[in-house]
């Protein structure tokens, strides 16, 4: 492993706005750039994958916890995205990603990170859309909390999630009661996802937890500000900013500054994903609340049935070098069942 190899590798950078949702499906024109959105992920993917090799002791014979658990994530790691099947659907113009395995280590794996963020995002736009058009008068935001930094990122990140869900409880507790009001309470409803970043100066962690909400009123920032230190003890510092519609985007940059968050763990060093891997794995790290938990989308029903129509397969294997990429090895045209059918009738 060479020091360049343990540089911060910015991936998230690749996967803000509608980029992240591009990651399940786009047109042809958007393809390309998808192909090596895709190859950067795997790329990082495969550092990450020969950093644990390093980590590995074959002389302990199964004895040692940490070099167990590095062997399981290595092997994991080296299978995940190395072959993607898409399905060019070339009479609509549209492309879906069909087939690829992933190792399920989102807190380890860019690949299955930027998966994930991209489900994730579709989910909360369809759920946000819904509820708008219920109700046009919700005000969508932006809240960040924070707590102090410290050296211990388990003890930190406990901490922030103990607070966090205090003021969930407090929430919940006013909208099932009506007693307890805080500004918080004016959300109608929301979804979070928590970043940890590490400074490299101090050494220190800095847990925080993301928040795309829908509100009934504007909240007072130095209000919640002041729940917040009363909850935490150590954090007056929340941040709330508004959230404005594009035309072109609709709500999807904002919602991609949350769900991206789930990536941030790349932009750390190869040694320090490892550790947060160790340390946060099995723990929740995003979630729900109000209005957004819950909301049922309404089935399209002018949706074409993507199996009736002709499309062709693409098959691509990763090749791993100083420039990854994905190459395309097989293309198989493929017709419909019933377009089959009928030429071996005619036949």
């Amino acid at each position: 492993m060479t020091k360049k190899d343990n540089k911060k590798a910015h991936i998230s950078d690749t996967l803000a706005g509608g980029e992240i949702q591009a990651l399940q499906s786009s047109n042809e024109d958007q393809h390309r750039d998808r192909i090596s959105r895709f190859g950067l992920l795997k790329h990082r993917s495969k550092l990450q994958e020969q950093f644990l090799w390093t980590q590995v002791d074959f002389k302990s014979e199964g004895e040692n916890e940490i070099s167990n658990k590095a062997l399981k994530a290595a092997t994991k790691l080296k299978g995940c995205g190395q072959f993607l099947l898409f399905r060019n659907y070339y009479t609509i113009n549209q492309i879906k990603l069909e087939k690829a395995h992933y190792c399920a280590q989102h807190l380890l794996c860019p690949m299955c990170a930027g998966v994930r963020a991209a489900r994730s995002m579709k989910r909360y736009l369809d759920r946000i859309q819904e509820l708008m058009r219920q109700n046009p008068r919700l005000k969508p935001v932006l809240i960040t909390f924070t707590v102090k930094n410290g050296e211990d990122l388990d003890e930190r990140f406990n901490h922030l999630i103990r607070s966090f869900r205090k003021l969930l409880d407090r929430y919940r507790d006013y909208r099932k009661k009506g007693r307890g009001f805080n500004q918080f309470c004016k959300i109608d409803g929301a979804f979070y996802t928590t970043e940890y970043t590490y400074n490299d100066k101090t050494k220190q962690w800095h847990p925080h937890i993301h928040i795309f909400a829908l509100l009934n009123e504007w909240i007072d920032q130095e209000e919640l500000a002041e729940t917040w230190h009363e909850i935490t003890l150590d954090s007056y510092v929340v941040d709330i900013r508004r959230v404005k519609k594009t035309k072109e985007h609709g709500y999807a940059k904002a919602v991609a500054e949350v769900c991206k968050y789930a990536l941030k763990f790349s932009d750390l060093s190869l040694e320090n994903t490892w550790e947060a891997f160790l340390t946060l794995k099995g723990k929740r790290l995003t979630g729900s609340f109000g209005s957004m938990y819950g909301v049922k989308i309404p089935e399209k029903l002018d949706d074409m049935p993507l199996d009736e129509l002709p499309y062709m397969e693409m098959f691509y294997r990763f090749v791993f070098g100083e420039r990854s990429y994905y190459n395309l090895e097989i293309t198989k045209d493929v017709k419909p069942r019933e377009a089959q059918a009928g030429e071996r009738a005619e036949e």
